[in-house]
């Protein structure tokens, strides 16, 4: 799933709901008639009677899953037609099939394991995410910590999907899912995982690694430069291990962590600051905000660590909106002035409309504030 999907928030409203225009409830009753499904037909009507596209895009499938796995235990052969569902050409509706196994066999979570392993095997994305959030999660919630120790073996399984799922299934956060209680207190139960992983040869599970430790990093900051620290001092064993490193750093990056950037080499700069925002004002909600970077570096040529914050007015007077971006590394070279441009959209959001007034934007280098912006909000021009 791509990262801006998963950063912008964990119900899933980076991806919309269904409607009955896009709906894929005709495409799997279709297709739960074609093995013996009970009561198949009238499934979508169902549905819509009890409010599906009322619902975010994950409590929609939630409930199709709910549905789909009372009609699957009326069956001689539940298991049969979870193996029939998950190897359907259709990725839409394998995507159900982690969901439907964790719910039959919800009192044999090792049961459960064993048969997610095979789906997790599925190269679709979707599917995968699937897998590890409303497939191995509940099992990593209902075993608590013991679960490692059953996931240890897909660790080295040939599936890249796999192994990633054994490390994203426990991260305290994740994607789709509440927090995992046990993994958010001691995160260090999980490190048995992370540490089988560390030298992957696959991106894919890299950036899982990776995601992991920044969730870990929310909460246990030190235990994260801890392991950063002493892979670093053990010297790299996978291709990807300063890439995890960096990915796991990053919240701590962004707020401006001295230790996290101290760690990646980012030290105090000799610089001036100067940036203007390129639009007109006011600026309109679902606007593409240009601001311009002037750097004069008195200094030799640097690298830095550029983080930019946008306010925006909230319902509370004395509470306004504030997220923090991370722009990433930006080379700067010395004894000169150098240019450099950063595109930000505001937008309104499905339960939370940006609401008129000031804002501002303020921009970090290497955790240090060095200027800030003030710009107008309106939704309608002044003539």
């Amino acid at each position: 799933m791509p990262g801006k999907l998963r950063r912008r928030s964990q119900s899933g409203s980076g991806l919309a709901a269904e409607t009955p225009q896009t709906s894929s409830l005709p495409l799997i009753e279709a297709t739960c008639a074609t093995f013996g499904v009970a009561r198949s037909f009238g499934l979508a009507e169902e549905l819509a009677a009890a409010g599906y596209f009322e619902l975010g895009i994950v409590a929609q499938w939630k409930l199709v899953q709910d549905r789909l796995a009372e009609r699957f235990a009326e069956d001689l052969d539940p298991i049969g037609l979870i193996h029939e569902l998950t190897g359907n050409p259709e990725s839409r509706v394998r995507f159900h099939g982690p969901g439907i196994c964790a719910r039959l066999l919800a009192e044999h979570p090792q049961r459960v394991l064993e048969e997610l392993r095979l789906i997790a095997r599925d190269e679709n994305h979707m599917v995968a995410e699937a897998v590890q959030a409303f497939g191995v999660r509940p099992q990593a919630e209902l075993m608590g910590p013991e679960v490692v120790q059953e996931l240890l073996p897909w660790t080295t399984d040939r599936s890249e999907t796999v192994r990633r799922t054994a490390v994203e299934a426990l991260r305290p956060r994740g994607v789709w899912v509440k927090h995992l209680t046990w993994s958010v207190q001691s995160p260090a139960l999980m490190l048995p995982i992370i540490e089988a992983l560390r030298g992957d040869h696959s991106r894919y599970v890299a950036n899982a690694v990776g995601n992991a430790l920044n969730d870990i990093s929310k909460k246990k900051p030190e235990l994260v430069l801890e392991i950063a620290a002493r892979w670093q001092e053990e010297g790299d064993v996978g291709p990807h291990q300063t890439h995890i490193i960096k990915k796991g750093l990053r919240t701590m990056v962004k707020d401006g962590d001295e230790r996290a950037l101290a760690f990646l080499g980012f030290g105090k700069l000799a610089l001036s600051v100067q940036v203007s925002l390129a639009n007109s004002q006011p600026v309109a909600p679902n606007t593409a905000l240009v601001f311009e970077l002037e750097i004069h570096n008195e200094g030799g040529t640097c690298a830095a660590q550029l983080v930019y914050e946008i306010e925006t007015p909230g319902k509370n007077p004395n509470r306004p909106r504030q997220k923090k971006y991370r722009a990433g590394e930006i080379e700067i070279p010395g004894s000169c002035y150098s240019e450099f441009k950063i595109r930000e959209r505001i937008f309104d959001r499905k339960t939370a409309l940006l609401i008129d007034g000031a804002c501002r934007a303020r921009f970090y280098l290497n955790g240090r504030e060095y200027q800030q912006v003030e710009f107008e909000l309106r939704r309608t021009s002044v003539s």
